[in-house]
């Protein structure tokens, strides 16, 4: 049994896991004060991580590619689980320095680096960050659904802080980003409101971007796209169980043609933190789309979305094309998984709670309607997307660095 299968298994039980956790963390906590101690802080190195060290994705990833293209003298270092896999998953490129998390030269990156990126919490019994180093939090989802942090106290306790409490600087999209900030991680720090990194892409009016991810995907220019995107739920989490099918997308895909007149397919995409998600029937109608690491590159390209309590939908709100929810499991989600932040009847989002109700939606649904939801949704969180946001974070890294030559260690 591997290291990362033995705390799964320890985290089955959450109050044991809490009280052996620290352990893990002696190695670690041990490295990078002696890193600190022999070799400082450098202040040219940034280190990034995204998804608990499992991708090469997200606002990390878009921070990342434009602080290189601001400043390339920068040490960029991304930090995985398995460096090797990443490599041959992921296009990183040939600039960035990848390591193991857990490894040494790791674990001494993260204890040195001068501004260290993450958009997934911290292990919370690490000692870090130390002084001298900015930590950067830019979250994966601005426009939650379901509660996260101190807000779930299933999750967190007094046991068991968070080290986002201790972050330098906290990027946001919304007024509502900005709330659920402060209060999942009890932070009263900065924050940088300019949007999130991702959605850069969703705000360019570039349509050679949307045709050359559809070419990377295969898929014909001429067929409408709709994305199937539900987030998971913690009881499948916790049973390893894989992702449901709420709906039969092969209907979905027939009243759409239906109302429209013309031809669709479906994304699927499963959550990353499933085991995955059934769904090839061999119409060819329904994509595999999970192992695509970008959302936002799917976001871009969809004609219309259907999640459940999927922050997406507050993204996908920017291209101002249609966003239905299926909940057909509220009470039962909200008993046994997470609470919400918000009463859904108080939002305006579109809600179906059975098959019947999806397709009335969907043949309610035109172009101008779906506009003028979409800027309720957008004004609803308070939206403040600015379509720059890579640009303004990575302008904030490069003034916390050192002058090229100068405290590089």
């Amino acid at each position: 049994m591997g290291f990362e299968a033995i705390k799964g298994y320890f985290k089955q039980n959450r109050m044991f896991y809490l009280f052996v956790a620290p352990l893990f963390g002696t190695y670690r906590n041990h490295i990078m004060a002696r890193a600190r101690r022999k070799r400082g802080i450098d202040g040219n190195l940034v280190v990034f991580s995204s998804f608990d060290f499992r991708s090469y994705n997200d606002n990390p990833r878009y921070i990342s590619e434009k602080l290189h293209e601001l400043r390339p003298e920068t040490d960029i270092v991304w930090l995985f689980r398995d460096k090797d896999a990443a490599r041959k998953k992921f296009n990183i490129p040939p600039y960035v320095r990848a390591l193991n998390s857990i490894d040494r030269d790791g674990v001494e990156a993260q204890a040195r680096a001068r501004v260290t990126v993450d958009n997934f919490n911290k292990r919370f019994y690490l000692k870090f960050p130390a002084e001298g180093q900015i930590y950067i939090q830019t979250w994966h989802g601005d426009r939650a659904f379901k509660k996260v942090g101190y807000d779930n106290p299933h999750q967190y306790t007094r046991f068991n802080r968070m080290l986002e409490e201790k972050c330098t600087l906290g990027v946001t999209g919304s007024d509502y980003g900005d709330m659920q900030f402060r209060s999942a991680f009890h932070y009263k720090g900065e924050l940088m409101k300019v949007g999130y990194p991702r959605n850069d892409i969703l705000l360019r009016d570039d349509p050679a971007e949307g045709r050359a991810i559809r070419e990377k995907l295969h898929l014909s220019p001429d067929v409408k796209l709709l994305l199937y995107a539900p987030t998971f739920r913690d009881t499948e989490q916790k049973n390893h169980e894989v992702q449901k099918v709420r709906l039969d997308l092969n209907h979905v895909l027939d009243v759409l043609e239906e109302s429209t007149g013309e031809k669709w397919q479906c994304l699927v995409r499963a959550h990353y933190m499933t085991r995955g998600i059934p769904f090839d029937d061999g119409s060819g109608r329904l994509i595999a789309a999970s192992a695509h690491p970008e959302m936002a590159e799917l976001l871009k390209i969809s004609d219309a979305l259907i999640t459940d309590y999927s922050s997406c939908a507050g993204d996908f709100a920017l291209t101002r094309r249609p966003i239905w929810l299926y909940q057909d499991d509220l009470e039962d989600y909200q008993t046994n998984n997470r609470a919400l932040y918000f009463d859904m009847k108080d939002s305006p989002y579109w809600v179906a709670a059975t098959p019947e109700e999806m397709d009335a939606l969907i043949r309610a649904t035109t172009p101008e309607r779906a506009r003028e939801n979409c800027d309720a949704i957008l004004r609803f969180y308070g939206e403040a997307e600015t379509g720059h946001a890579a640009q303004s974070v990575a302008e904030y890294i490069i003034s916390k660095l050192e002058p090229a030559g100068k405290g590089h260690k």
